[in-house]
């Protein structure tokens, strides 16, 4: 089984072919990552989190913490890595005074 690892900081969205039974390590940075799973089935799980997870088609892994994500090809399958996508709150309405 071989481990690769791959960096995707300087690139926007990036799209990889996961074999059965093989790893990938992924580098979240400061911004964090977005895992697509576009087919196949993978398991994923993240340096810090403690939680296993199974993706398949259409699923999406958000990284909001800082290490490493490691995913497994459970089959032969394909992922989108792209940077995480920040929210803006541009307006909360639950700290709002309300006057009677």
């Amino acid at each position: 089984m071989g481990i690769h690892q791959f960096d995707t900081a300087s690139i926007h969205s990036d799209v990889k072919e996961i074999y059965k039974k093989k790893i990938f390590t992924v580098r979240t940075g400061k911004e964090g990552k977005e895992i697509t799973c576009l087919g196949g089935t993978i398991w994923i799980t993240q340096e810090g989190d403690g939680i296993d997870r199974i993706l398949t088609l259409g699923d999406i892994y958000q990284s909001r913490i800082p290490g490493d994500i490691i995913i497994e090809g459970l089959d032969h399958s394909r992922i989108r890595i792209s940077p995480l996508q920040k929210v803006e709150v541009i307006k909360d309405c639950h700290n709002r005074t309300q006057s009677h």
